[in-house]
């Protein structure tokens, strides 16, 4: 995962090392910023869905709009054996106003990595500026705790439902969305390496020591376009129009491929 302040060439590191990870084993580079630069630093036309950059990588900038309202559309049909039809409507207009609220895109965006994550053998992402980053772990580890109660509600239910001779697909929709966000949460705290990259001047290098702080995942701060050694840090030196797939084998990311 790739975070810090912006314009620090977080997301051309990342490009960079999908490219190095990609003669390893299969790859897939991920853009979660919603202001995608993927496109620009490949050179090549990248959108919502999968494409093939070389023939071990893949490359996706995701739409969590369009995947939030996939989400919601799948949630509201499980609630349609559930809810009457009055009150089926009020929640049709509450999920459209939510639908577009950080946490519910963020929520989705969860639901779309559960699918990928086991496709790959490696996953680079690529966050916006450090606030997104942070939101999401926050996020994922709320999400966790309120389906965690739902599923337990869930279960009450379950036990009226079987008692009055009749089964509904809800309590098994809630607990196979808290199986999925817990296995991205395990998956991400045992496998996931944050790199929270910097450029050599205090504001970015106070982004970067912000997100070593985020007590949820693994984090490493790097250097780019470092001119001086740094012991405690991983540094990248500066390379000249580092775009498109030939000219990002140039940069020296070896010391990430960890």
């Amino acid at each position: 995962m790739f975070g810090g302040k912006g314009g620090v060439g977080k997301s051309t590191l990342a490009c960079a090392l999908a490219v190095k990870l990609s003669h390893k084993g299969k790859t897939l580079l991920a853009s979660l910023d919603p202001a995608h630069s993927l496109s620009g630093i490949l050179n090549l036309p990248l959108g919502s869905e999968i494409s093939e950059v070389l023939p071990n990588l893949h490359a996706v900038e995701l739409d969590a709009q369009k995947i939030a309202e996939s989400y919601v559309k799948r949630v509201l049909k499980s609630l349609e054996e559930t809810l009457p039809k009055s009150v089926l409507e009020g929640a049709k207009k509450f999920a459209s106003l939510i639908s577009s609220s950080p946490t519910s895109l963020e929520t989705a965006v969860f639901d779309r990595l559960c699918e990928l994550l086991p496709q790959y053998e490696y996953v680079v992402l690529d966050f916006a500026p450090t606030g997104q980053i942070l939101r999401f772990f926050s996020s994922l580890q709320m999400v966790d705790e309120w389906l965690n109660f739902l599923v337990k509600l869930g279960e009450k239910q379950k036990e009226i439902d079987r008692f009055m001779g009749r089964e509904r697909s809800l309590p098994k929709l809630l607990k196979d969305r808290s199986e999925k966000v817990k296995f991205l949460v395990q998956t991400l705290k045992t496998k996931g390496l944050l790199y929270a990259v910097a450029r050599e001047e205090p504001l970015s290098m106070q982004e970067a020591e912000l997100l070593k702080r985020n007590g949820f995942i693994k984090t490493k701060i790097v250097i780019n376009c470092c001119s001086n050694a740094h012991a405690e840090y991983l540094c990248i030196p500066k390379v000249e129009t580092p775009y498109g797939v030939e000219n990002l084998k140039k940069l020296p990311v070896e010391t990430l491929c960890i």
